[in-house]
Formats: C-alpha cells, sequence, structure tokens
C-alpha cells in the first residue's frame, strides 16, 4: 500500500500490515482527503489502473480522471473509460477519508452491462409507450408524459404544451408525488433560447442547459432543483410538428445527464410527442364535433298553451350524436305551433350536415312569412336541395292550432315522408294519408296537403324509417316493423306525448338490443285531455286498422 505518510497511523506497524492486506485486493483502492481531494495512498491494484498516481497529489490531477470527475459532479459511484480500460468505481468514507473502490471491467462484464442496460431502456420505452396509449385526453397525457420521467430519467419534470397564444400550459411531476399545473407566458419561454428552440420544433436533440437560464421561468422550475444538476430540454414533436417541450431535472446527490442519458431521453421524446400531438389532435376534433352537435341537435320543444309535445332523438352515429333526421317545432304568432319532420338519406356527418342546413332553411322561411303555407314551403325546399345535387329528403311540414273546444286543428303537407300515425279514442291507431314526391329528387315534384282534427286527449305521431326499420329479436334480422309500431302506439292510450315518445324509443331499443341501427327520431303532438274525464279504454289496439302498403314484421 502505497501512502503519503501522514494518513492516520502513518508508519505504525498496524498501518504496514493494513497496507500489506489491502496490497492483496484485486479491487483498486485509493484515498483522498475528504476536505482538498488529495490522495492520501492507494494499493497495488490502484497502481496498475493508475500508473502516474502519486500521494499527495490532487484527485483532479488527470492521473485519475474518472475519480476527478466524479468528485467534481458529487457522484458516488461512475462508470468511465481511462487509457484503454472500462473502469467502474463507488464511493465509501472511513476516518475522514474518501475511499475509492475501482475495478476493471472485462470484455463480458462490459457486454453483460451493455446488454442489462438495453433491456432496461427497452423495458422503459416500452412502459413509456403503454402508458401513453392509454388516454386521447391531452392535458391527462402530458401529466403521465411527465410522471413517467421520474425517477428514471430525472427526479422531477414539466411538459410545456405548444404555444396557443399569449400563454401556455404547463404540467409537473416532482419532486417524489408533488403534483402542480399552471400556465406561463410564451414570452418568458421564448427568453431560454434552448426552451424557445423546442417549442417551436427547431431542436431535434435535447440539450443540456444551466440551471440559471432557467431563471426566467421561476414558478414552473422545481425550487428545489435551483442549485442542482443542468437540467435536460427535450424537444417533443410528431412529424416535423412541434408537440410541446420537456425539461428534465435532476438534484445534486445524481451523476449528471450523459451522452447515455440524452439518447435514452431524444429515444422517449419521440414516442411522447406522437402520444401528445394525437392526444391534441383528438381535442382539437372533440371539440369541433361538440360545436356541430350543438348546432344540429334539435331544439328544445317550446310549451304552448292548449298542445303537448314529446320527441326522442337517437342518432345512428351515436358516438357522435349526430343524425340526419331532424325536426323543429316552433311558437307560431297565431297560435299553436308550426313544425318540420324529416330525414336526410344516408347517415352520419354527410347526412347531419344536409340536416342542418334544411333546419336553417325551413326556420328562415318561418321568419319572413307571416302565415305557416306547407305546400309553398316544400316546393321552396324542393329547389334548395336541388341546388345542392348530392342528397335527398323526405319531410312533411305543417301547423297545430288549438281550438276553443280543446281540440287541435292539424294541417300538414307531404315530401315523401312516411304518414304519420294518429292516437284516438279508445286506443284506436288511424294512419293519416300524407303523400308525395321525395323533396329534391325532381325539379317538378308533386306534394299533398292534409287537414285533420285531434280530439282532446288524442296525438298524432311522426317518425322516421330508423324506427320500422330496426332490426333485432331472436334472429337480430327481423325488423321491428308497422304492425309492432301500431300496437305500441295503442298500448300507450292516456300517456302524456313526452311519455309516448319516450316509451316508443324505449321498445325500438329494447327490439334492438344492442346492434347497429338507422338513425331513430319520434316526434309527438296531443290535444290535451279535458279536465275530469276517464280514461277511454276500449278495445285493444289490435283491433287497429293495418297499414297495408309497407313492410311487415310478420311478412
Amino acid at each position: 500500500m502505497t501512502d503519503d505518510g501522514d494518513g492516520p497511523g502513518a508508519g505504525s506497524q498496524g498501518s504496514a500490515h493494513l497496507g500489506e492486506l489491502l496490497d492483496l485486493v484485486d479491487e483498486a483502492v485509493v484515498t483522498c482527503d475528504r476536505a482538498d481531494g488529495t490522495i492520501r495512498g492507494f494499493n497495488r491494484a490502484a497502481a496498475r489502473l493508475f500508473p502516474r498516481l502519486r500521494p499527495g497529489q490532487p484527485a483532479s490531477t488527470s492521473a485519475a480522471a474518472p475519480l476527478a470527475r466524479a468528485a467534481a459532479r458529487g457522484a458516488k459511484r461512475f462508470s468511465a473509460a481511462h487509457e484503454g480500460r472500462r473502469l467502474r468505481g463507488h464511493l465509501h468514507t472511513a476516518d475522514g477519508l474518501a475511499v475509492w473502490l475501482v475495478s476493471q471491467v472485462s470484455s463480458a462484464h462490459r457486454a453483460e452491462a451493455a446488454l442489462v442496460e438495453e433491456r432496461d431502456r427497452s423495458a422503459f420505452l416500452e412502459e413509456a409507450t403503454r402508458r401513453l396509449g392509454a388516454s386521447l385526453h391531452h392535458g391527462r397525457t402530458a401529466r403521465t408524459l411527465a410522471e413517467i420521467v421520474t425517477p428514471k430519467l430525472a427526479d422531477a419534470s414539466v411538459v410545456v404544451l405548444p404555444a396557443g397564444g399569449r400563454l401556455t400550459e404547463w404540467h409537473r411531476a416532482g419532486p417524489g408525488d408533488d403534483r402542480s399545473f399552471g400556465e406561463v407566458a410564451v414570452e418568458r419561454l421564448e427568453g431560454v433560447p434552448e426552451v424557445a428552440n423546442a417549442l417551436y420544433g427547431l431542436q431535434p436533440r435535447p440539450a443540456v442547459v444551466s440551471p440559471r437560464e432557467l431563471d426566467a421561468l421561476d414558478g414552473l422550475m422545481p425550487e428545489e432543483f435551483g442549485h442542482g444538476r443542468d437540467p435536460l430540454v427535450a424537444q417533443l414533436a410528431a412529424g416535423g410538428v412541434p408537440a410541446g417541450v420537456l425539461i428534465m431535472f435532476r438534484g445534486p446527490a445524481r451523476d449528471r445527464f450523459d451522452d447515455g442519458d440524452v439518447d435514452l431521453a431524444q429515444q422517449f421524446a419521440v414516442r411522447a410527442g406522437l402520444a401528445l400531438a394525437t392526444a391534441g389532435l383528438y381535442s382539437q376534433q372533440a371539440h369541433t364535433l361538440a360545436v356541430l352537435q350543438a348546432g344540429m341537435a334539435p331544439e328544445p320543444l317550446p310549451s304552448p298553451d292548449g298542445l303537448r309535445l314529446g320527441a326522442a332523438y337517437r342518432p345512428a352515429a351515436e358516438a357522435l350524436h349526430i343524425s340526419g333526421d331532424f325536426y323543429h317545432v316552433a311558437s307560431s304568432p297565431a297560435g299553436g305551433v308550426t313544425f318540420f319532420f324529416g330525414d336526410v338519406s344516408g347517415k352520419g356527418a354527410e347526412a347531419a350536415v344536409l340536416a342542418g342546413h334544411l333546419r336553417q332553411s325551413m326556420r328562415t322561411l318561418a321568419m319572413v312569412t307571416e302565415k305557416s303555407e306547407p305546400l309553398r314551403d316544400l316546393h321552396l325546399l324542393n329547389d334548395i336541395v336541388l341546388g345542392d345535387g348530392h342528397r335527398f329528403t323526405t319531410l312533411v311540414t305543417g301547423s297545430a292550432r288549438p281550438r276553443d273546444d280543446g281540440s287541435v286543428l292539424v294541417e300538414i303537407a307531404g315530401g315523401g315522408h312516411l304518414s304519420p300515425l294518429a292516437l284516438r279514442g279508445y286506443g284506436r291507431v288511424e294512419e293519416i294519408p300524407c303523400e308525395g314526391t321525395l323533396v329534391g329528387a325532381v325539379p317538378d315534384p308533386s306534394f299533398s296537403r292534409t287537414e285533420f282534427l285531434l280530439e282532446p286527449g288524442e296525438l298524432i305521431l311522426f317518425y322516421s324509417d330508423g324506427v320500422t326499420e330496426a332490426r333485432g329479436g331472436a334472429s337480430g334480422r327481423e325488423m321491428y316493423g308497422d304492425e309492432r309500431l301500431v300496437d305500441a302506439l295503442a298500448s300507450c292510450t292516456d300517456m302524456q306525448a313526452a311519455s309516448v315518445a319516450e316509451r316508443l324509443e324505449l321498445l325500438t331499443t329494447e327490439w334492438l338490443a344492442g346492434r347497429p341501427h338507422d338513425d331513430i327520431s319520434l316526434l309527438t303532438l296531443q290535444a290535451p285531455p279535458r279536465r275530469g274525464s276517464s280514461p277511454r279504454r276500449g278495445p285493444k289496439s289490435r283491433e287497429s286498422p293495418r297499414l297495408p302498403e309497407r313492410p311487415s314484421a310478420h311478412g
């Protein structure tokens, strides 16, 4: 054991015996003064690894460069190349001395260590990919991203979302279980060159920055890391489109970010950027869809005097909540209501767009005319749909006006839509003929007009073919059909308009049993029953007339 003679017990027999014992150890032992880093002694194994090492030299000398670099960053272990050898060292303390235990890593050990490290990196990236793909919520993905890198890559991390105005959102994870989020001015981010470059997609490789450079981001950076290791800034992007910035922090007890850390951070950033961009795109689409849904969904029904109204609405694309079926009921200045009910050919987004167009056109016609004229409205709408040139629609439009005797006078004009059904007294169901050409099918259409009375308690039902053509039953292929609809409507005697619509939708949904279906819409208008009148329960609905010209569930 070579020492400078000034250590504890120098020159003593015990010290000599200790030195002889340490020379027998295969692992290199280097002792340094903890105060100034001066080398106090080393064994023969250390002399072989560091042949230019001398007692009394500072540890910062090139003779022991790996020790010097580890001491400079406060690391308790290192793995580094030195004069053609791969060395691995661990720091211990004893009697006021810093004791480094250093060993040479053999080729086999290096290969094994590299394999273990690569497996660890692959497992980390695989787990990161799984967790990042678990949600399409933009904010939740950003929070998960910040959490994943701790503690594998950092003690704390901050994810900054892309700039979309004067302020942008950030999410922080660490140290420990601490979580926080907030907003930061984009101008402050642009004051840090590396962060600004990453924010705008100009920094493809992660970069190490000084903690002082992040002083402008006070409040975003964890306070306890102001004197820690230099942070690592990584760009998050997908297909060249910026998706955010990831800033990683390490405390003084950990090693600085090395080339291996930067490589792993870059691989992680590629996956994180794709997940964040995908979640951001989904959030934008969800917002756009919500706006479209709000514009295309039927408006709430009015509450006119002398009338009861009900409606049910179930789009085919239930996840989108948009439909090619459309209806609208508005109070009339002359009393009662005006209404229309239709079904655009096809389903989904394309049909919903035309349905929204037609709804706005019909509402505009109602606003610019003083009197309801259903036939005139159908001819004008036919010209509008022909101008679009892609689809056609069925439509029934009209008005309902309460009378002094409690009945309701209903006037309708039909353009190829299913004839409505009237629920009369004693559960009798009657078809109200309303024939006409499909709206938008030909330039010279033929439409029909019908006028009829609803006595107190009676009701009229408008419905789309999604009701009668709903396929279900035991085979899953049988249509609900006109007969089942008639029977179901007949069973709704003495129910209010809203309850009738809800019951018919429920029965149709039960028939479907979760199977795909066309757009389903129902609209009911009812003359309120006279006060004190007793329920009119007479012949069952099976005595009601059938609808001969439509497909029957029984063939």
